[in-house]
């Protein structure tokens, strides 16, 4: 019976000491992680979908800005903002499609003078290569540059997007989040405007 009671008392402290550890450093690395994450993988991304910028908007971020509510759910975004001369001129974000092999990372870029898209940027996803891979190739993500919201959509659905060739559920997951990054700027522009600063 005592020999259960050590053991049991042990296997306590382990478990205590492994958990105070794991905090310890996920407390410490998790922000160095998110800045490696900001530098090498978002800022370059925000940097090619923004246009006719003069600021950098990697230092001007707004970090988990609450736009408000859509559909019972709050819409929380880290907003990057391009101003020209001072004023504010354009916004990037992050959204998240679906691909044929999980999540893909998307940043849009956004002009807030015509409504109209800047660029888009795939960023992180796990499609096949030489198909749906293909997402990061100027031949598609050209396609979006300059596109009013109601023409955000396949070609063969009445858009102004050409699908890439054997990868329908990847162009159709990248197409559906940029067309919901549009619809949810213009569902929170004064929001955004507001948390961002018009300049």
């Amino acid at each position: 019976m005592r020999e259960i009671t050590r053991m049991i008392v042990v296997l306590t402290a382990i478990s205590v000491v492994s958990g105070l550890v794991l905090s310890f450093v996920d407390r410490y690395t998790k922000e160095p992680i998110e800045y490696q994450r900001l530098k090498f993988i978002k800022g370059p991304a925000v940097l090619a979908v923004l246009s006719g910028y003069d600021n950098d908007p990697i230092k001007e971020y707004k970090k988990n800005v609450v736009l408000g509510k859509k559909g019972g759910k709050p819409v929380v975004k880290t907003l990057f903002p391009g101003r020209k001369n001072g004023k504010l001129t354009g916004v990037a974000f992050e959204v998240t499609g679906q691909g044929y092999h999980g999540s893909i990372g998307i940043m849009v870029g956004i002009d807030l003078i015509n409504n109209t898209l800047t660029g888009m940027r795939v960023m992180t996803h796990s499609e096949t290569p030489g198909l749906g891979a293909r997402a990061v190739e100027p031949s598609f993500y050209e396609q979006f540059s300059g596109l009013k919201p109601d023409e955000i959509a396949l070609s063969d659905k009445g858009g102004k997007i050409n699908a890439i060739s054997g990868a329908t559920m990847t162009s159709s997951g990248v197409v559906g989040a940029v067309k919901q990054a549009m619809e949810l700027y213009l569902l929170f522009k004064d929001k955004i405007l507001k948390a961002l600063g018009t300049g």
